[in-house]
């Protein structure tokens, strides 16, 4: 599917924000569709003037007022006859965070058949009525949809694929004004257009305007609810049919399976969290670890491959002693979970995990010496809690690299409750050129980037090489070490696993550049990734609990060949 992107901005007499949030949409260098619906003389001369200051910004109006809705439908009528493919609607009154368009955009092009869905992230301006009363639609939402798939209905930063809502609105009818951000999105959701949530900050100007009726609006909102749970109810024997296929994936590509936790459980969490401390929110986990263990087949099935790999290959293990079964299943699930809470305290600054780091005066000092530096990962341990830590003693620069797919639910909450926890991710669609063009700024300015290496790309063409992993071969991505190459900065391993109730940090030098010639390239980057695989592996056989890969990590790889043999004398 291809991807050409605008922007779209519905406007009716939003006062003063409106000439700050055009300057800024602007400055963005996309194209930019504003429909007036029908606002005031002064707001239509504003429009004007600045559409023939700038011809990007493509003006046009209705003489009366018709809704919010119609106001959007109508810009994106417009924007895909001119050709584009995408829309990132964005409210006219300043409350969203144009710095997000980016990583939406970014998102938008790894999964072009999404509805990148924006969830806000709150300041103290937001009025506490506006914050907590959105949970009324939430719940409606989470009914129709019989899902907890959409992280907010209500905002209005969202980027629409075009085609998905032109197929959409020949069929139905959406709501003409502020009731429609909640209708499309969940009738797009009964089409079985993909949801993908991300945050946004949000912010309620001092001079900003709202045209929000408490009664009307609220009558409106009522009566969309209930169309939508009468239509939720024919489409019921679908939507349910649905929910069991997505408990059963069949394709062992990681970016296709869907995170388990759900919005509303991470929301409880911090509730138990505030209530009960620490102490209780582990008590929950460990509950909702024989949950998961016992329904989650799809992650018995692949955490027992991994083990059953790692024994054949390496064992036994002081931590594998024996041949592992059911029981080490559970404990590796329970172990992943886990690590969850730890990784949530970290963030909330309320951890009492000890943390030894052997190297951290090689690490202060590479951070601090202006150079910046690339250190390499796996899903194994708790990467996060660096960051956290980083984050608690005012460590700058300290970078996440990570694949657009996983803008998850943690993600999120966490955003929300800790506003540094999204401050330094980096959202990409993939490791490769025009990934190191984003990062190399970052590399100059001295500061360090963190990714992880043992899941193919979310890319659909993203490249792999089949290498030794646990006596067989599996598909490492080539895109972290040609950011690398890319980068020509020193490269270190990193790892942070638990022992026991303190977490150890693993700092070890990996080389000090990749260096990746045209001719042989290939090779070079098979001799890295052997290299690459080894180190987790030994990991792996120190920590086999820590290792968190939840899916058929091997596919259809080939087994190893035998070792030669020497010919008969």
């Amino acid at each position: 599917m291809s991807f050409r992107p605008c922007l779209v901005v519905p406007v009716y007499n939003p006062g003063p924000a409106l000439g700050r949030t055009l300057d800024a949409l602007l400055a963005c260098g996309h194209p930019l569709f504003v429909h007036d619906d029908g606002s005031d003389e002064a707001t239509r001369r504003q429009l004007e003037d600045a559409a023939t200051a700038h011809p990007g910004l493509h003006l046009s109006r209705w003489a009366g007022n018709r809704g919010k809705g119609a106001a959007v439908v109508e810009a994106f009528r417009r924007a895909q006859a001119e050709g584009f493919t995408h829309a990132l609607q964005v409210d006219a009154d300043g409350q969203h965070d144009v710095g997000a368009i980016a990583a939406f955009l970014t998102l938008g092009e790894a999964r072009p058949e999404a509805v990148i869905a924006g969830v806000p992230v709150y300041d103290g301006s937001v009025p506490a009525a506006r914050k907590y009363g959105r949970w009324f639609t939430h719940a409606w939402v989470w009914l129709e949809t019989l899902s907890f798939d959409i992280g907010d209905s209500l905002c209005g930063f969202r980027l629409y694929p075009l085609e998905a809502m032109g197929r959409l609105l020949s069929r139905t009818a959406l709501p003409a004004r502020m009731d429609f951000d909640t209708a499309a999105i969940v009738r797009l959701h009964w089409e079985g257009v993909p949801v993908v949530n991300a945050p946004v900050r949000v912010v309620y100007p001092e001079d900003g305007v709202s045209h929000f009726h408490l009664l009307r609006d609220n009558l409106r909102l009522t009566r969309m609810h209930t169309r939508l749970v009468l239509g939720m109810l024919r489409r019921l024997p679908t939507l349910v049919a649905r929910r069991l296929r997505r408990g059963t994936p069949q394709d062992h590509q990681w970016t296709r399976i869907q995170e388990r936790g759900t919005a509303l459980g991470l929301r409880a969490a911090h509730l138990v969290f505030r209530l009960t401390g620490a102490r209780g929110l582990r008590w929950l986990t460990e509950l909702l670890a024989v949950y998961f263990f016992l329904t989650g087949r799809a992650a018995r099935r692949a955490s027992g491959q991994y083990l059953d790999r790692l024994f054949r290959h390496a064992g036994p293990l002081p931590g594998l002693p024996a041949k592992p079964g059911l029981h080490a299943q559970y404990r590796h699930i329970r172990t992943f979970a886990l690590s969850y809470v730890d990784r949530f305290l970290a963030w909330m600054d309320a951890s009492d995990a000890e943390l030894v780091f052997p190297e951290e005066q090689a690490f202060q000092a590479l951070i601090h010496s202006g150079r910046g530096a690339l250190f390499l990962s796996a899903h194994l341990g708790n990467l996060d809690m660096l960051r956290g830590l980083g984050a608690a003693r005012g460590v700058p620069g300290l970078n996440a690299v990570i694949y657009s797919e996983h803008v998850i639910r943690f993600q999120e909450l966490l955003g929300r409750i800790n506003p540094r926890y999204t401050a330094n991710l980096i959202h990409v669609a993939e490791a490769g050129p025009e990934t190191a063009m984003l990062l190399e700024e970052r590399i100059a300015r001295g500061e360090s980037l963190f990714i992880v290496g043992d899941r193919p790309p979310a890319s659909e063409n993203g490249r792999t090489l089949d290498i030794p992993f646990l006596g067989r071969e599996a598909p490492f991505p080539i895109g972290p070490l040609f950011l690398a190459h890319l980068l020509q900065c020193p490269v270190y391993l990193f790892f942070c696993v638990k022992e026991g109730t303190r977490y150890r940090i693993h700092m070890e030098p990996f080389a000090e550049r990749v260096d990746l010639p045209r001719k042989g390239r290939e090779a070079a980057l098979r001799t890295w990734l052997e290299r690459y695989a080894q180190a987790v592996e030994a990991r792996c056989r120190e920590t086999p609990f820590q290792w968190f890969n939840f899916y058929d990590f091997w596919g259809e790889a080939r087994p190893l060949p035998p070792p030669p043999t020497a010919p008969p004398a």
